[in-house]
Parts: C-alpha cells; structure tokens; sequence
C-alpha cells in the first residue's frame, strides 16, 4: 500500500495520538468499533491500562467512581481539542502512556493504514504540551466525511410537503 498520511510528532504520546488521527483523516467513517478492531488493546499492553481507547462515558463513570486522575488527565488525553468521534457519534480518547516498545509496534502496525511516521521530535521540556501534524502524502486528498442532515430539517421538509398537499386538495 502507497502511504497516504506521515505523521510528525513532537513527544512519543503526541504522536501515537496523532497516528490515530490520520486513521480517522483516512476512514471517516470509521465507527468506535472500527478503532478499537484497527488498534486492538494489544499493541500496548505496558500503557498501565486496559484499553488503547476510553469513551467519553467511560471516563465519567471513572470520575463518579473516584478514580478522578481520569478527568485530570493522567493516563487518558481529554482536553477538549484531544477527543476523537467516531462516525457512529462516540466521543472517545487516546492513552497516553507509550513505551518505546508499544510505541514502535504501534508505529509499525500504522503502515498497513497508510499511516507512516516521521522519526518524533522531543517535547521541549516537562510540562510542555506536545503536537503532531499529518502530511498527506502522494497527492493524496482525504474523502471528506458525511454530513448528517440535522433532524429539524427533515421535520421542516415533512411539515411542508404536508402543508402543499392540504393546500393542493383543498384547492382542487
């Protein structure tokens, strides 16, 4: 396969974040499950988690359990720029422990999406927030995701189509 999308990563997490960004950049219409068969929870199995992915509701039954470092950010990203959505309207996120071992079989497992990975920068510094950005390679132009028409117009164009046949047989 033509790789379609590079990754470029400032920080190891950053980029394992930005690698599941270009899956959903290549697949938008990828659903949750599709995430979690694309990346099963194996290829970081040192990440101090279960899971690769967290949904949104996960990480609230986490905090109303106690488990409040799940909200603060410790192990998951959640800051409102860093939440994924799938097609089918799950908001989840990314963890974001990796070790150099799980990074690597992460990077590797990538390739076979299209997804490759420039060599990651280091983040300046503790307590500097890390990036990435992708590159779409090859003139590779990503499909653009399918809009949803919004309930309220469907009901407006049920409304109207109703109003023109009242108007239509009592006119007639």
């Amino acid at each position: 396969m033509t790789n379609k999308v590079r990754v470029y990563g400032k920080a190891q997490n950053r980029t394992a974040l930005g690698i599941i960004n270009a899956y959903q950049v290549i697949f938008p219409h990828a659903t949750y499950e599709d995430f979690k068969k694309s990346f099963p929870d194996e290829l970081n199995p040192d990440c101090g988690s279960k899971h690769i992915f967290m949904t949104e509701a996960e990480i609230e039954q986490k905090v109303a359990e106690g488990q409040e470092w799940y909200k603060q950010g410790q192990g998951y990203f959640v800051e409102n720029d860093e939440w994924m959505h799938s097609s089918d309207d799950v908001k989840f996120t990314v963890v974001k422990m990796w070790t150099k071992p799980s990074f690597e079989r992460l990077v590797s497992h990538a390739l076979q999406y299209g997804i490759e990975v420039a060599k990651f920068e280091e983040s300046e510094g503790g307590g500097k927030k890390g990036s990435f950005r992708l590159e779409y390679l090859n003139g590779y132009v990503p499909p653009a995701p399918k809009k949803k028409i919004p309930m309220w117009i469907w009901i407006a164009l049920i409304v109207v189509a109703i109003a023109v046949i009242v108007i239509f047989v009592l006119c007639v």
